[in-house]
């Protein structure tokens, strides 16, 4: 009897044994399962190859939409004509029918023989969605802040692995996030796409 009872308090503890290393290994795989879909749900989808991103406001009154306009790797600084009281710093658009900016000279600017692009008053963009919320985003590191001349600015980064970035604009609006005055060694976030810089987030 006292075999039986020792076989049967055994038996029940690997029973018990195999049933807890069970639920630990389901629980295991159902938080694997949870932070996957996590990553899922929070990794950008973007994948337009030409758009538009609001930087900033400019004219006399800031009446009018700085933009960044992104083909393919090119990067072009634009005006829109459009109130900037609907949008915000980071907005992002896409042209509808394949519209470009129209290249106009500088006859009575400050500096003459260059071209401003522009897009007129009646252009409409389709707005779908903010940089903080569609792209990565990275944190950089100054290296230097250069002023070119012809009111060109070159900002030149790195990250944490000393990869090198440069952030290229024209100073020539009112900026959502200002690196004029940017110094070497101060830290700034950027929205990235494809592994190159679209704007500084803050």
């Amino acid at each position: 009897m006292k075999i039986l009872k020792i076989l049967s308090a055994a038996m029940m503890a690997a029973v018990l044994t195999v049933t807890a290393t069970s639920c630990k290994e389901e629980k295991s795989r159902r938080v694997r399962r949870s932070e996957e879909a996590e990553v899922t749900e929070t990794k950008p989808d973007f994948n337009e190859t030409k758009y538009y991103v609001m930087i900033g406001t400019t004219g006399e009154r800031d009446e009018n939409i700085r933009l960044r306009y992104f083909y393919g790797d090119e990067i072009m600084a634009v005006v829109w004509y459009h109130t900037p009281g609907d949008y915000e710093y980071g907005d992002i658009f896409v042209a509808k029918e394949g519209i470009e900016p129209e290249h106009k000279p500088n006859e009575d600017g400050p500096y003459p023989m260059t071209y401003s692009n522009e897009l007129s008053s009646d252009i409409e963009l389709e707005k779908i969605g903010n940089c903080k919320d569609l792209m990565e985003t990275k944190e950089l590191k100054v290296t230097s802040a250069d002023y070119d001349g012809m009111g060109h600015w070159s900002i030149h980064l790195k990250d944490k692995s000393w990869n090198e970035y440069r952030y290229g604009f024209i100073n020539d609006a009112y900026f959502g996030v200002e690196l004029a005055g940017a110094e070497k060694g101060e830290r700034y976030t950027f929205a990235m796409n494809n592994g190159k810089i679209v704007i500084p987030l803050k």
